[in-house]
Formats: structure tokens, sequence, C-alpha cells
């Protein structure tokens, strides 16, 4: 037998000339491993984050949920694992109980559900051939039964399995593939929702002017657009950042000189000018991992045309690096036309709505969701409703007394709809009125869960096939009209869908106004700009970023304490320069009403903290400043990236926030401070309709006056009326 192994060294101390070409390959082989294991990189993600709910429930004798799991195009994935840890019903039968992992339709792993060991870890390796660019579908089906011998009930209370899903995870091991030089690929491989834990993108701009920064925040607006909901955070500097995607803003000279001294050989720059080409890398060469997304002009506006083309381009198109763009129209935008808004008084098939026709089979077929949104400053009136009509079939050998189909909307349910014939039916306009009073300005859920209960004794069902309902998406949901009227200041407006800055859903009478020329303050004016581009799903071409004093309209302001205009920090709710008036919370009334203190003091608002306020523009009624503010501007920069994470979002209430940077969650105190203003579809109102809206018991008094003076002078008029009558009568 050979033994393959090092060679000896000669008695002259050099290696024998064949052990040469075996020795280079052992290195060049080393050299590559150590190459691929430097690009390979890991992601460990907590399945909580892929979802919108902490646990998994898992009821009844069979059920399945899923999640998932996003693969980004630029991935080529080595290995993926789940760890599960899950708690199962100490009740359960292990002989004939099990829970059933599948990826993609596929099994992949499977364990019996024993009860005598209710807390469980388990650990499964997806096959990498399952794995494909997009989104995968990780299923959870269980087995699940509590007697050996005897009939059970099909939804017994002690059948349940539940998946902690804040302590499971998905491990995968990835390298990233060379980036396709084709500006079509900016929306799947550049730029792209799937790219795990977020996004981020490094602005290199030819200075920080407001006019350039205005151009920026265009393409800032168009990347953040592209990532979907997706968290993206943005930095700004002078040059390359390496290990991330980088978009260059500038005019031609700038840009020619940039590309010039980092090695990379010019073209000709004609109108507006879009090129993309992989990161350079100065002595190191080119990075085809990642890009740098070039945004240039013959001049300021062919630069604007060329920055609004590219948060434009939706369609694969065009297929080359490079793309020259001399006009740009946009279409009408009409108010409130942001992501998913209704508008009232229209009807919207479920087609529309992204609800397609549904069919629920079997015993636990669980709910599905239509989701929509109202305007922000949506008046929702009461005794007005929405209506429903809908198109459903249901099959036979349902119990009547107790099957029904559950409308719900935002998690409460409103009505229930009896399956009345045993024989089964189909049902054509099913009219259901929903009071308005149960929605909310923003987002709102309206949820549609069957309950089916079948004739006869349990131990009967043998087949459940024929229990189904199919809801067909030709039903239809109307919104009826509604003033476009709220009462602000309210933060978690903003926190919805960017309201007020997305009354025209371009940004339009919107300035970013910002304390000082610094590239720290401009990227955390991009991560807000992002914010809003991703909730409302239009890029904002109308918004402008400011010095000083910024244009009539709506304004947000970033900058250090000390560093916005006086007339903003003095209108300010809570004001954290020295001598001001801090308020404290000291009780709070059964009407959820809290009793302020005020303290003049001298103090400071500390490190690691960003104050958030949200008031009326003092040269503007009607319109509305919201102000981040901190000590530094690295605070600032911090603030503005917590404001991404959606538990800071769901926290955003009032008008007044402060938020401190913390692991592994941010801590939010939130304060109700200001005085109270309306605003409307027109940005103001007249004193008298603000006075009525803001008090309402005025409004039912003059209606309860009017009426009494109606009745009045309907019982003079009968009583003259009487008289007279009387009197012909005696004549």
């Amino acid at each position: 037998m050979k033994h393959i192994g090092w060679a000896r060294k000669s008695p002259g101390g050099a290696l024998p000339q064949a052990a040469l070409p075996v020795l280079q390959l052992l290195v060049l082989v080393a050299a590559l491993a150590l190459l691929s294991a430097a690009r390979a990189e890991t992601i460990k993600l907590p399945l909580q984050k892929l979802s919108a709910q902490p646990t998994m429930e898992l009821r009844c004798v069979s059920d399945a949920k899923s999640i998932d799991i996003p693969i980004p195009e630029r991935w080529a994935v080595r290995s993926i694992s789940v760890q599960l840890r899950y708690m199962l019903s100490m009740n359960m039968v292990s002989e004939n109980s099990q829970l059933l992992v599948l990826m993609n339709n596929v099994a992949i792993g499977q364990a019996r559900l024993n009860a005598q060991a209710p807390d469980v870890s388990l650990g499964v390796t997806v096959p990498v051939n399952l794995v494909v660019p997009g989104y995968n579908r990780l299923t959870f089906q269980v087995v699940q039964h509590y007697s050996r011998n005897k009939c059970e009930a099909p939804c017994a209370p002690d059948l349940w399995t539940s998946i902690n899903l804040a302590e499971s995870f998905v491990q995968i091991d990835y390298s990233l593939k060379p980036v396709p030089l084709q500006l079509s690929a900016l929306s799947s491989a550049v730029f792209d929702p799937r790219i795990l834990p977020r996004g981020e993108v490094n602005v290199i701009t030819e200075d920080l002017s407001a006019e350039r920064l205005t151009v920026a925040s265009i393409v800032a607006s168009g990347i953040a657009r592209r990532f979907d909901y997706r968290n993206v955070v943005f930095h700004v500097s002078d040059r390359i950042r390496p290990g991330m995607d980088n978009a260059l803003v500038g005019g031609r000279a700038f840009v020619d000189q940039f590309l010039e001294r980092n090695g990379v050989p010019t073209r000709a720059i004609d109108g507006g000018y879009l090129r993309l080409l992989h990161l350079p890398g100065g002595e190191k060469g080119a990075d085809p991992r990642h890009v740098l997304l070039v945004v240039s002009g013959a001049d300021a506006n062919a630069e604007k045309i060329a920055a609004v083309t590219f948060a434009n381009i939706t369609f694969p198109f065009p297929g080359g690096d490079e793309l020259k763009a001399y006009e740009f129209s946009l279409p009408g935008l009409a108010k409130y036309s942001g992501r998913h808004v209704l508008t009232a008084g229209r009807s919207y098939d479920f087609k529309t709505l992204n609800l397609p026709t549904l069919s629920f089979k079997g015993l636990n077929p669980g709910p599905r969701e239509l989701t929509f949104r109202l305007p922000a400053d949506f008046y929702i009136r009461p005794n007005h409703y929405a209506k429903l009509s809908l198109q459903f079939a249901y099959g036979a050998g349902m119990r009547s007394a107790d099957s029904s189909l559950v409308v719900g909307v935002n998690g409460r349910g409103v009505r229930a709809i009896a399956l009345a014939r045993e024989g089964g039916d189909f049902i054509e306009r099913y009219e259901l009125d929903v009071p308005t009073y149960v929605f909310k300005p923003g987002p709102n859920t309206i949820s549609f869960t069957p309950h089916f209960s079948v004739t006869g004794e349990i131990c009967d069902l043998l087949q459940t096939d024929g229990l189904f309902l199919t809801l067909f998406d030709n039903s239809t949901l109307k919104f009826p009209d509604m003033p476009h009227f709220v009462e602000m200041p309210r933060i978690d407006l903003f926190m919805y869908n960017g309201f007020p800055f997305t009354r025209w859903p371009d940004g339009f009478e919107t300035s970013v106004l910002l304390g000082e020329k610094d590239p720290n303050l401009a990227a955390a004016a991009f991560n807000l700009v992002g914010m809003i581009t991703q909730k409302n799903g239009f890029p904002l071409f109308g918004t402008q970023i400011t010095y000083g004093t910024p244009r009539p309209g709506e304004v947000l302001a970033l900058g250090r304490i000390g560093t916005l205009p006086e007339a903003l920090r003095q209108a300010a709710p809570f004001n954290a320069e020295t001598a001001a008036m801090v308020p404290y919370p000291v009780v709070r009334t059964w009407e959820n009403e809290v009793k302020l203190a005020y303290s003049k003091q001298s103090g400071a608002l500390g490190s690691g903290r960003a104050l958030l306020t949200m008031f009326q523009s003092p040269s503007q009624p009607g319109r509305t400043v919201l102000m981040l503010t901190g000590e530094t501007i690295d605070d600032v920069l911090a603030g503005s990236e917590a404001m991404l994470d959606p538990a800071v979002q769901a926290r955003g209430v009032g008008d007044v926030v402060l938020i401190e940077r913390a692991e592994p969650e941010h801590k939010v105190t939130a304060l109700s401070v200001s005085a109270r203003y309306v605003t409307g579809e027109r940005g103001r109102f007249s004193a008298f309709e603000s006075f009525l809206y803001t008090n309402p018991w005025l409004y039912y008094a003059a209606i309860g006056l009017a009426s009494m003076l109606f009745l009045l002078g309907l019982y003079l008029w009968l009583r003259v009326r009487r008289s007279r009558k009387i009197g012909a009568a005696k004549e």
C-alpha cells in the first residue's frame, strides 16, 4: 500500500524536484480555502424577526403553519439549519403524535411529541438544493392525539404545541455572488428586500449643499423603496466604504475626477446619467460582490432627472450598465394615494386588494386576512358603516347550530355568519354592514375565520374533505366618505405611514431642515426619508432638504440641541436646552388624561438619547413640525436608526418620545404635552370649525338647543292653529 505524505528533505536540505508540484498544489488549495473562508458569512436570525408574533400555536388533531425565509438573489447558500424551541401539552399521547418540518413542501425532519419531555429543542438541517432565491416556505405540521383507544374531540383544549419563535433560529452560511452589471438588476440583486438582517448603503456626495442633498435624498428614497419593508441604514461620506453597496451622487466634473482617482475609466456624461459598476477597490482591484451606482448629469436639472429615473426603474429595463435620461414625466398624483390606501366611496373587489379566491378545508383551516390602509387623518364618524358584500360557498355535512364564518376587524370579531344549511349552499351578495368606529387611521385588517362543526357523533367522522368554505375574490369592500380632519399632534400617525408628510404621496410641501452641514446628520435625514418612503410606498420627489428657514408646509427638523432655528425650539413642547420648562406626569385620570407638573430647570439630555417631538408650526396654523434632536450628531443618527425598529415605532405615541439606546431593546418613553390643533386636507381650518371639533360638548349643546327651538316653534304653531279652529267652531 502506498502512503502519500510530506516529502522528507534531501541531505542537502532541499525538497526533491518531483515533490515541488505537489507542494505548490497544496499551498494553492490552502490559499483558496482561506480565501473562501474569508468570504463566507454566517447569519443567525430568530424566527420572530420573520413573523409578527412571538409564538406559533399549533392546535387540534392536525394543524400546520408556515414562515417564509427570504434568500437574496446574490447569496450562494452553503448550508442552512433550523433550531426549534417548543413546548407541548402534557396530555399528549406520544405514540401517535408527531411534529413534521417541511421546506417548500418537502419533509426535512420529524419528531415525536413526547409528553414526558414537554420542553424540546430540535435541530433540523435543510438540504441546500431545496432552497431557492426568493421566499422559501418553512412549514411546521403536527398530528396530535390525547386518546389511544377511544374517540376524541378534534379540537380539544389540551391538543396544542407552542413554538417559541424568539428562541428558535435559522442559521444560514453563505457567500456573495458577483453582482451582474445590469441596471435592471438593481431591484432583484442589489437593493433586495430579502437581504438579512437589514440593508446598508453608503451615499457619496459631491458636497453637503441643500441642492445636492435634495437630489441625494431622492436616490436614498428610491433605494429604500426597493428594499420594501426591510430596514435600510444609510451612511454619507466623501469616499467609498468597502463591504457594502455605494451610490455616487454629483456633477459631471466631480464624478469624472472621483472615478479616475479610483482607477475607473470614465465615459461621456450626457443628460441625466446612471451607471452601475463593481465597487472599485484601489490596489486590491474591484469588488464584484458589491456595486457603485453613479447618479450624475450634465447640469443640476439633468442630475435630478437621473435621480428620479433611478427611483422609478421598476421594469426590468435597461439590461446594460449605463443609461442616459433626457426627460421624465410623472403621473397626476392625488392626495392620500399611497401604498394600499383605500379611496372613500369606491368599491374594491377582493382580488384588487390582493386577496384571491380562498378555500378553507378541514377541521382547523385557520384565518385569512385582508389588509389595507385608511388615510391617517380620516375623521371616522359614528353611525357610518363600511359595506362588505361577500360571495361564498360551503359544503355539506356541517351542523347548522354552530358552524359559522367569523368576520373580524383588527383582531376582534364583529360578526358571525351562520352556515345554516346542512346540505351546503352558494351565497351571493351577502351584505354585511361593519360600523366604522371599529376601524382606525392607518393599517387595518379584516379577517375571515371559518368554524366547522359536524353532524352525528365524533367517532363517526371519517371523511373531512366535504368540510370546506370558498370565499370568492369578486367579494367587495366599500368604505363611506369621510372628511380629512384629525386632531394633532400624534406621532403614532407618523409611525403608521409618515403622516402628515405623506398627505401628498411624493412629499410635496415637505422640507427636511438640517441644523448644520454634517455627513452623519445627512445620513440621519436619509434614514427618515427612507422610512417614510417604505411606509407610503412612493418615492419622495417633492421633498426638499434645506438649512435655515424652511419653505411653507410641513417640516422635518434634525440637529443637535441649540442648532435649529430658535422659533422652532421655542415652540417645541419639550425644550432640552438650559433653563427650560420640563413636564413630569403626576397622575392619570379615569379618562386617560395625564396631569403634568412643570419644573423650570437647567439640565442635560444626556448621551445615548434622542428626543422626538411633534408640534404645530409657529408660522403656519394647521401645519406640523417633527423634530429629532440629541446632544451630539451621533445621538441624532442613532435615534434615526432606532426609529426604523418596529418595536420603537409601536411605542411612539403622543407628541414627546424619548429614545434611549439599549440592548437588546431600545427604551422608549412617550408623553402628550402640547396643546391640540387640527389639520385636514387643506392643512388649515377656520377657528370656528377647530373650536367645535375640539369642544364636542358645545356641538351637541347647539344641536339640543336647535331641537328645543324647533319643538317650541312647532308647539306655538299648533297652539295658534288650534285656537283658530276653536274660534271658527264658535262662529
